[in-house]
């Protein structure tokens, strides 16, 4: 089992179980909707109440009705006003129309499917929004999703189960809809008539809201005998929204565009009153939107949202002021069903909108009970019987019966307090039974989390021992037998396995996961090896570490290191550490660059006075000298430097939840007066990005200074893209009608050439073709070139199974340093160009960083001590410092723990149409590009200051199951962290949400590891194919 633990990939196989870990977890915290599969039918209205018999489809009858759903997305409540809306004000105020607080159940979520047909000016910022699926889906079905919805809900499903335009079109009711494409993803098959609008633009505030009201003429116009043309319209205008993302919810834009609805609603009316039945107009917002243009959050003004009513003749809005009480949104699909003499959907667990209930105590009191019944066959299903508001529902059962049966208008007026006193209970409980955390699979999956991140404890542990302490490991390994090894093995895996079976059965869980059907039977093998693999993987690693003194030169700065990184992960016990996390790190990197700023300068001042005393220990080393004033002239300077530019970058972007509304710098710089600034922000970056990647291409093969020209070439197609999309200014006119995809497509061309431009370099191809790469670059003549050692060319043997002739190491270490800073290179330039043009100026940030607080790292800089090995101490302390400098740079961007910061605008650079998966990629790199840039910068560093390849593969070891163990360390103890709070106020708005950005960050971490041992590979690879072209070409 020792070969686990010495294996260079054990760290990262280990990170791939902790995320199936976590998926284990996932699917127990996030609970699915399970949909009862009851279709609704109009003979299912019962005819008997309490054995008294009565003609439900005559009492259900509510006329003819035509019904109008106008969705204004992101309305927010406080714009239903006079001042913004004054003809609906006006309706309200003449109790025409009533109007509801409406609740939109959080997480407001970022809908991931909308198109991206054109880029135009900051599209970086186009986040169209919204929680559409989550709301619509209530408004329709009667139901409230889940939020594992926001995960599954990529391209917009159709919906399973029973809706409003399902029973609606049962009934023979006309539906149309005009607005967003979804609707009909969502319900296909149910309109008589659409028209989805796909072009969706953020920018677009008027063409995308015209699409909708262009119909509107035509379709809202009766026939000869005043007849509607429909019975159900629905119409989702998105204007509002765009705006308010772009410019948030103050924007000057927003009172134009509320009143421009406010028009579309008194058309509509005037029309209504044009027809020969009456008309409902239901005016609403799927969510509401904070006061800086965001949502996903449970904020007030992102989950009140206003339902306003409105009735033509003769109706009266029975509330006083007609504001009626606050209401679900789910109230809705009831409320259309009855209006268009169609039962309740199956899964409903709304009721009738109060303004409309009728004021017949018959029909009033019959529409209580169909809603209660319907709620309480749901409830029956799920144990609830015996509850309070079950027989609440029972007693008014009782009461209508006698009502029925006697015309006693007191027992009419009891079973109305009985049927809403019980519906109101029965709509809580149903919202909450019908969903329900799976404690079995979570506890599974805490445990599998918490074992694999013991076992990564044990490996890194393991790899910091010195290699004289490994290698007498691996003398021992050849004593054990094999086969006694695997028999042991199988016996752990039994017993876990026993274990698991008596678990489920002990426990008596209804979890799939113990139903050992299907792919849960392969889910449960597979938990069962991993847990028999991290026991022997502990149980190795235990016995063989014996030797941990190189750690035993970590100083305070490592120690301040790692208690930040452990307590980093304790602290989300408080929910405002999670949504502020960026505060944790920023204090923890202000107070790091404190510590190595006053331990740079003491020392320095220690060394300086010593050396005007004259101490002997001071002149008796020159060397200590040079590197004092190296120090004292080299990186004091850049450190506070350093400082001030971290000082201005935090102030680039507000983030978290409660300063968030705050001006930042990029508000200040996107301001049409400071244009020039923002402009000079993305010149200066992409320039030094450029710069930093010219500097970078000295550790390659510069073959013809053809990498520069690459580089050139891709910096320049940034320049074309911000050009081309109004983001930076060009006396070259031209440029400006350029296609922005194909500017994209010639950037991933160049890109790829490069690497492939080394690669052939590497294979010899071009030295087989007359050009020699050691004639052209005579700075590194011997880097690129296979050949045989001279010492060894002259009357030596060579025995080829044991060692190699060529120096295949020398030239795969080369390789290892060009790739890497060609990985480095391209990733700087790809997130220089998807980054919004304020945040280009992080991308050179990040490697500055990285460079300086390096060089601060190094043990040996700042101690007169000499012949110690620091090299254990050297690469914990780096990784780590890299780990903390991607998550400043992380929050420094503007992202948070809320669904809200996503930005959907830079999943769409160079594409025409929606592509999950290059969509999902563009959108991690981006929201993930400080741990990315600071990954790779460390690996590059690795890779060059490595002396030789057994070094290297040693150092990225260590390195790989640092990453790793950081990774699953954070996500074992968060995931201990949300199963405590699962029942907390904020457990889907908080807490929630940032086990997705976990996921999503173990999924790119994992990611990044595999590009490396890509790069190690590819050097094997190479070697490979080299020595073929070298010894035909020496033949």
């Amino acid at each position: 089992m020792l070969s686990w633990v010495q294996h260079r990939w054990t760290g990262l196989c280990l990170l791939v179980m902790g995320l199936g870990a976590l998926m284990l977890f996932m699917f127990g915290f996030f609970p699915l909707k399970y949909h009862s599969g009851n279709l609704a039918h109009i003979n299912n209205l019962p005819n008997f109440i309490g054995g008294v018999s009565i003609d439900g489809q005559e009492v259900y009858n509510s006329g003819e009705n035509t019904v109008v759903l106008m969705v204004i997305d992101g309305l927010r409540y406080d714009f239903v006003t006079e001042e913004y809306m004054p003809y609906t004000g006006q309706l309200l105020k003449n109790k025409s129309a009533c109007i509801y607080v409406s609740v939109a159940e959080p997480p407001t979520v970022t809908m991931p499917r909308i198109k991206s047909p054109e880029l135009k000016k900051e599209r970086a910022q186009w986040r169209r929004t919204i929680n559409f699926w989550r709301d619509i889906f209530a408004m329709m079905t009667g139901s409230v999703s889940t939020f594992a919805d926001v995960a599954l809900n990529f391209g917009a499903p159709a919906v399973r189960g029973d809706s409003v335009l399902r029973v609606a079109a049962e009934r023979g009711r006309r539906s149309v809809m005009y607005g967003d494409d979804t609707w009909l993803r969502l319900f296909p098959g149910l309109w008589a008539e659409s028209d989805g609008t796909t072009s969706f633009y953020v920018t677009d505030y008027t063409e995308v809201d015209n699409n909708v009201t262009r119909h509107l003429d035509k379709v809202l116009t009766p026939d000869d005998k005043k007849k509607p043309t429909f019975d159900f319209l629905v119409l989702h205008y998105l204007g509002l929204d765009h705006i308010g993302h772009l410019e948030g919810a103050r924007s000057p834009k927003i009172k134009p565009k509320l009143q421009e609805m406010d028009d579309v609603v008194k058309k509509i009316f005037e029309a209504m009153q044009k027809w020969d039945r009456p008309g409902t107009l239901f005016v609403c917002g799927d969510h509401g939107m904070r006061d800086a243009g965001g949502h996903g959050g449970s904020t007030p003004a992102e989950v009140l949202v206003p339902l306003v009513m409105a009735r033509t003749d003769p109706y009266q809005c029975p509330h006083p002021d007609s504001h009626g009480p606050t209401v679900a949104q789910v109230d809705l699909a009831p409320t259309i069903a009855w209006l268009l003499n169609a039962p309740p959907p199956g899964d409903s667990t709304g009721r009738i909108l109060p303004g409309l209930l009728p004021a017949g105590i018959l029909q009033r009191l019959y529409l209580l009970h169909i809603t209660a019944r319907h709620n309480a066959d749901q409830c029956a299903g799920k144990a609830a019987t015996e509850t309070e508001f079950y027989k609440q529902f029972e007693r008014a059962e009782k009461q209508f019966a006698h009502y029925l049966a006697t015309g006693e208008k007191s027992a009419a007026k009891i079973a109305k307090e009985f049927y809403e006193d019980s519906l109101e209970k029965m709509a809580e409980y149903l919202t909450e039974a019908t969903v329900g955390f799976d404690l079995f699979a979570i506890g599974v999956g805490i445990v599998l989390l918490y074992c694999i991140a013991v076992s990564l404890v044990c490996i890194t542990l393991y790899s910091f021992q010195p290699e004289t302490s490994r290698k007498h490991s691996v003398h021992r390994l050849h004593a054990t037998s094999t086969w006694g090894s695997i028999i042991a093995f199988i016996s752990v895996l039994a017993i876990t396995n026993s274990i698991l079976v008596l678990s489920c059965y002990i426990t008596e869980t209804k979890t799939q996961f113990c139903s050992m059907r299907g792919i849960w039977l392969a889910i449960f093998l597979l938990v069962s090896c991993v847990l028999s693999m991290s026991y022997w993987i502990i149980k190795t690693s235990i016995e063989k570490i014996k030797d941990l003194s190189l750690l035993r030169d970590l100083n305070a700065i490592d120690y301040l290191l790692i208690i930040g990184t452990l307590f980093h992960s304790w602290s989300f016990f408080g929910t405002s550490f999670i949504e502020e996390e960026h505060m944790t790190w920023y204090f923890f990197w202000n107070t790091l660059m404190f510590f190595i700023l006053v331990r740079t300068v003491a020392v320095v001042v220690i060394y300086l006075s010593r050396k005007l005393s004259g101490a002997t220990e001071v002149q008796e080393k020159p060397e200590l000298e040079q590197r004092m004033s190296a120090v004292g002239i080299g990186i004091v300077p850049k450190w506070v430097l350093l400082i001030a530019l971290h000082r201005y970058l935090r102030t680039m972007n507000q983030t978290g939840d409660r300063w968030l509304f705050l001006p930042d710098t990029a508000d200040w710089l996107k301001a049409p007066e400071n244009a020039f600034y923002l402009q000079a922000h993305l010149v200066i970056g992409t320039v030094a990005t450029l710069g930093i990647c010219l500097y970078n291409l000295r550790h390659t093969n510069n073959l013809g200074h053809l990498h520069t020209i690459f580089t050139t070439a891709a910096a320049l197609c940034i320049f074309c893209y911000r050009i081309a999309t109004e983001s930076l200014d060009s006396p070259f006119e031209d440029i400006k009608s350029w296609d922005t995809v194909h500017i994209v497509n010639v950037f991933w061309v160049i890109l790829i050439a490069q690497f492939v431009f080394e690669f052939l370099t590497y294979v010899g191809v071009f030295k087989n073709c007359g050009v020699n790469p050691a004639t052209r670059n005579t700075v590194s003549s011997n880097r690129f070139d296979y050949n045989k050692s001279k010492a060894k060319t002259e009357d030596y043997f060579y025995e080829p199974m044991i060692e190699e002739p060529w120096n295949l190491e020398e030239v795969k270490l080369n390789l290892a340093r060009s790739m890497s800073h060609l990985m480095l290179n391209d990733l700087m330039l790809i997130i220089a160009l998807l980054m919004r043009p304020h945040n280009v100026i992080m991308v050179p940030s990040v490697y500055i960083t990285c460079v300086l607080t390096s060089k601060c790292m190094d043990h040996k800089l700042l101690d007169s001590r000499s012949g110690r090995n620091t090299e254990v101490v050297d690469i914990l302390s780096r990784t780590l410092v890299h780990v903390w400098i991607g998550c400043l740079f992380f929050f420094y961007q503007g992202n948070s723990n809320s669904l809200a910061s996503v930005d959907l605008g830079s999943g769409y650079v160079g594409l025409r149409s929606y592509c999950a998966v290059r969509v999902a990629l563009r959108m991690g790199v981006h929201a993930y590009a400080g741990p990315a840039l600071a990954g790779a910068a460390l690996y590059c560093q690795l890779a060059a200051e490595a002396s030789s390849w057994r070094q290297y593969l040693q150092t990225v070891w260590r390195a790989t199951n640092i990453f790793a163990l950081q990774r699953v360390y954070s996500v074992a103890v968060y995931c201990v962290v949300a199963t405590v709070f699962r029942h907390h106020l904020f457990v889907w708005t908080v807490f929630s949400p940032k086990l997705l950005y976990d996921f999503v960050a173990m999924t790119f971490t994992i990611q990044a590891l595999v590009t490396i041992a890509e790069i190690i590979g590819l050097t094997h690879l190479t070697s490979w194919i080299a020595q073929a072209f070298v010894s035909k070409s020496r033949l």
